[in-house]
């Protein structure tokens, strides 16, 4: 069964434009996937959103179930992702794949790589 996501008004409303502004040498895969998943979130006003969920500035642990390993990073708009400083873009594969789910949840998504599984470990908002 799929999970439903739900995200916050401001981050609907910023994932949506970014996805129309987004220059054609991006992913197009990953866009149609993470528009697909738009259109079937559950959008709440800010203050609804459980402190659990992951949405725009969240820090997140996932765990790659095939490569048995935690990560650690920043999930950020595309204008401030840096990898070196664990700054993720929303609209990088990985990014798109976790937007909206909540601790505890299991992620499958597309990546470069094919197919992963992730654990949601932890998700920290301020």
């Amino acid at each position: 069964m799929k999970k439903e996501i739900i995200l916050s008004r401001q981050d609907y409303d910023l994932i949506t434009s970014l996805i129309k502004n987004t220059p054609s040498d991006f992913s197009q895969y990953s866009l149609r996937k993470l528009s697909t998943e738009l259109k079937s979130a559950k959008v709440v006003e800010g203050e609804r959103l459980p402190a659990d969920v992951i949405r725009v500035n969240s820090e997140v642990d996932i765990f790659d179930e095939k490569e048995k390993k935690t990560m650690t990073f920043k999930l950020v708009p595309p204008s401030v992702s840096n990898l070196k400083e664990n700054k993720l873009s929303i609209l990088a594969p990985l990014g798109s794949a976790i937007i909206g789910y909540r601790k505890g949840d299991l992620v499958e998504w597309e990546v470069p790589a094919g197919t992963k599984v992730f654990k949601i470990k932890e998700v920290r908002n301020s």
